[in-house]
């Protein structure tokens, strides 16, 4: 089967119909926000590195007191496994439920849109963006979310339709004392002088991404997770954003300056489809 597949986190998990109605309209997802979301890459019948993301899931529900209920791993192997073995993206969401209620959660897979996979292999153009805050300052408010994969994506998706406004297919967020922190739905990291640099989540408030967590791991050149300058990324030898469906993605064009897909990142890019295809 390679359509959408939905299915609900009962005991045990229920395939239904994806055009299915899953949440209420007063629950607080919907209603404020309130529900965190993990996305995974499907291939061969498997969702790829999903001890990782189950652990991020809990996490981001605990820092938004949703208290998550059990069952994520047979839910995501349920629907991986009616999705079949084409290759595929797997969503996993769970929401507060309405104030008297419990959390519902579900998991969502489908095919990877062909611009998804344009952008893996073909590369992205970027702008950067000021985020309008110090780079401090998420990671001192524990209040503002900094590093939690919730849905609110509005500030997210608006930054991404200010970067084509711009003339660009993605964007880097900066902070306004010049600092690189992450890009909307990605991870960034650039390549200066033979080193592999990716800013610290955790230091500046930033999401902690399993895709940079794996990648990194594989990268051959030495590797340093450090602050950047937007100084810096701009004169960096190679860019590139990471995510989990996406990939290792090769940023071509950053602020209107061309960069080539260089070696760093091609080599990484290969690493990572190789690592989601394993079967370890």
């Amino acid at each position: 089967m390679t359509g959408t597949v939905l299915a609900l986190l009962e005991d045990p998990p229920r395939l239904v119909d994806p055009t299915t109605p899953v949440l209420r309209a007063d629950d607080l997802g919907v209603a404020r926000g309130e529900s965190v979301f993990e996305t995974l890459r499907l291939a061969g019948g498997r969702p790829a590195f999903l001890d990782l993301h189950l652990a991020r899931l809990a996490r981001s529900a605990e820092r938004m007191a949703i208290p998550l209920p059990s069952g994520w791993e047979r839910l995501a192997l349920t629907a991986a496994e009616a999705y079949g073995d084409a290759d595929g993206m797997l969503r996993l969401t769970c929401s507060k439920g309405s104030a008297a209620g419990a959390p519902v959660g579900f998991a969502l897979a489908g095919p990877i849109p062909v611009e998804t996979v344009r952008g893996r292999e073909e590369g992205v153009t970027v702008v950067t963006l000021d985020l309008g805050v110090p780079a401090d300052l998420r990671a001192s408010s524990p209040w503002l979310l900094g590093g939690v994969k919730s849905t609110s994506y509005a500030v997210n998706m608006a930054s991404l339709r200010a970067a084509e406004e711009l003339g660009a297919q993605d964007a880097i967020w900066v902070s306004h004392d010049g600092q690189v922190l992450e890009a909307p739905t990605s991870t960034v990291a650039w390549v200066t002088g033979g080193v592999l640099v990716t800013p610290p989540a955790e230091e500046i408030g930033t999401l902690p991404g399993t895709t940079a967590h794996v990648a990194l791991g594989l990268a051959t050149v030495p590797v340093e997770v450090r602050r950047g300058t937007v100084e810096e990324l701009r004169a960096a030898s190679e860019v590139l954003l990471l995510s989990s469906v996406r990939g290792v993605a090769p940023v071509v064009r950053l602020d209107g300056r061309d960069l080539p897909v260089g070696p760093v990142t091609s080599a990484l890019r290969a690493a990572f489809e190789a690592a989601v295809r394993s079967p370890v």
